[in-house]
């Protein structure tokens, strides 16, 4: 009897596998693909031949790396990405003709826009059906919202005041309605717990700082802010994941999303789609900063279209640029942003040598410097298990905002599975006390019963002959006994991107080793805009000097599909 499996296996093309030795497929992505194909063939269509093989395998790949497409026409620029190395090197087909021509030879699997197939052609670039759904419902969005003068897109970098001129702008339309108006609808939203509740602090100081009214008031705070998940209602063991889509839109007048970078090109198509057609949205953020860990880097895309459109675009006139820095404390930090942002290695470390005391460069083969800013770490360590000892929680709060670690890799002696050993041996913890009072926690997966979602941080503390953990604000605190949390990962040091939407007095950079392709300008960046008052990297100059000169390669074709339609 045959081997059906084995006669799946046989018509893969034999060179196949040459790239998913190299790790440039996977072999989930040949399954995937292969499932396909194997549909196509019992409807009597031909195989593709290895480049259409290939693609398609990428496609299914751009999920995991970022991307949106595969842009055949930087096929070259965006394999960089992949690290490629082996027998894969030396294969690698550059010529974007063969490439499109393998592909659509397919035509059962593969097709034009407005076509319902796995895989969508659009130019030059390759997408999964879905991924080219949610790119081009996001690009007519906001076309059409542009146009009925309901999207503003505020950008800057940390300390040019977004968040107080977003509290100026409501406080400026709030007195433009008439006396016997009702007040606006107003939801505030970000991507992370960590970020929303901040945006709900800093955005009502801000108003009060603005001279806002208390109608203004009522309304910034009639609710919280929340994470962009819970405004959708989102829950993944419905049918429907999203409660608001567009046949129920979301009851407010005006949006606003704070640290809109984070979002990802999916997650920004469900918000669009579910925000009322006669609605504002307002989208702020840094698109310097990170881009969402999952594919998409739309409001980067959004900041290179109104940098390079019309101004008589009526996009370009929804999109502003803050760029004056009116933060006091360090401008050491904000000289080495500026650096890092422009890709300037030498600007970067005239400041890292300067000898300031708001910034320090460790390299890591300086044991004693390192060792230096370990005992540093530590005795921070040991301090906020002071202040959760007695357990005031504003005590408590504030000695964790002072000073945190932030890696750009989690696994090594320089990652945060490392870092982590290393403060809890200098603290003289015992292996079998994982609930020591001071023990700084984030939540890694959301809590529907708890109220917490993944990315919140919270610190243990004793409460009589039970721990505790906080989590919150100091004038917003929420106590869960620990016996009640399931998903937690103890966080003296953390990665670069779980520190998005988040500030502290002191930051203290970790790189790897050697230079990786996630190290990259962004990430270096976003790590040291966190630190308001201090910043240490620890990293060698070559691996400092790498990631600077390493934007992150992401390829989407949003930018240009707003240009173009």
């Amino acid at each position: 009897m045959s081997d059906p499996m084995a006669a799946s296996r046989a018509d893969i093309p034999a060179d196949l596998e040459r790239y998913r030795s190299s790790g440039v497929i996977s072999r989930d992505d040949i399954a995937a693909v292969r499932m396909l194909i194997e549909m196509a063939k019992r409807d009597g269509h031909t195989p593709p031949d290895l480049l259409g093989w290939l693609g398609m395998c990428l496609a299914m790949r751009t999920v995991r790396d970022g991307h949106t497409c595969v842009d055949f026409g930087r096929i070259t620029e965006w394999a960089a990405g992949l690290d490629l190395h082996g027998e894969a090197r030396g294969v690698w087909p550059g010529e974007v003709k063969r490439w499109l021509r393998a592909l659509t030879a397919t035509e059962a699997l593969v097709g034009p826009p407005g076509s319902r197939r796995p895989f969508i052609v659009d130019g030059t670039r390759l997408y999964l059906g879905r991924s080219y759904s949610e790119e081009a419902s996001i690009a007519q969005s906001i076309r059409e919202r542009a146009a009925a003068n309901r999207l503003r897109i505020l950008l800057g970098g940390p300390g040019t005041g977004k968040t107080t001129k977003v509290a100026y702008d409501l406080v400026e339309s709030f007195s433009s309605l008439p006396a016997d108006a009702p007040p606006p609808r107003l939801a505030l939203a970000a991507p992370t717990g960590k970020a929303a509740a901040r945006m709900s602090e800093v955005l009502r100081q801000r108003c009060l700082d603005a001279g806002a009214s208390e109608a203004v008031l009522a309304a910034v705070t009639a609710e919280p802010a929340r994470t962009v998940h819970k405004l959708l209602g989102y829950n993944p063991s419905r049918a429907r994941r999203y409660t608001y889509h567009a046949g129920n839109p979301l009851p407010y007048d005006t949006v606003i999303v704070d640290e809109a970078s984070m979002l990802s090109s999916a997650l920004m198509h469900h918000l669009l789609v579910a925000v009322h057609p006669e609605a504002e949205i307002r989208l702020v953020g840094d698109p310097d900063q990170l881009a969402s860990v999952d594919a998409g880097t739309v409001l980067g895309d959004l900041a290179v279209f109104g940098h390079a459109s019309q101004q008589t675009s009526p996009l370009h006139t929804c999109i502003e640029t803050l760029t004056t820095i009116h933060r006091a404390e360090a401008p050491e930090i904000i000289t080495l942003s500026t650096a890092i942002r422009e890709s300037s290695p030498q600007g970067a470390f005239e400041v890292l040598t300067a000898g300031s005391p708001a910034v320090t460069w460790i390299d890591p083969g300086d044991r004693s410097a390192l060792d230096t800013a370990v005992a540093e770490v530590v005795a921070h360590a040991n301090a906020l298990r002071k202040a959760a000892r007695r357990r005031s929680p504003a005590n408590v709060l504030n000695t964790k905002s002072q000073l945190q670690v932030l890696c750009a890799h989690r696994d090594g002696p320089m990652g945060v599975g490392g870092w982590n050993a290393r403060i809890e041996k200098g603290m003289a913890i015992a292996a079998g006390e994982p609930w020591y009072a001071g023990r700084p926690i984030m939540i890694t997966r959301n809590s529907r019963a708890l109220g917490l979602a993944n990315g919140d941080v919270g610190v243990v503390v004793p409460q009589g002959k039970r721990m505790e953990a906080l989590f919150g604000l100091p004038n917003d605190l929420k106590s869960v006994p620990v016996t009640r949390l399931e998903d937690v990962a103890t966080v003296h040091a953390l990665t670069i991107h779980k520190s998005q939407g988040s500030e502290y007095d002191h930051a203290v950079i970790v790189l790897p080793e050697q230079p990786s392709r996630i190290v990259t300008r962004e990430l270096l960046y976003t790590g040291v805009t966190r630190a308001k008052k201090q910043v240490t990297v620890i990293g060698s100059r070559d691996v400092i000097e790498a990631a600077i000169q390493t934007p992150i390669r992401r390829a989407t074709g949003l930018a240009e599909r707003l240009a173009t339609t």
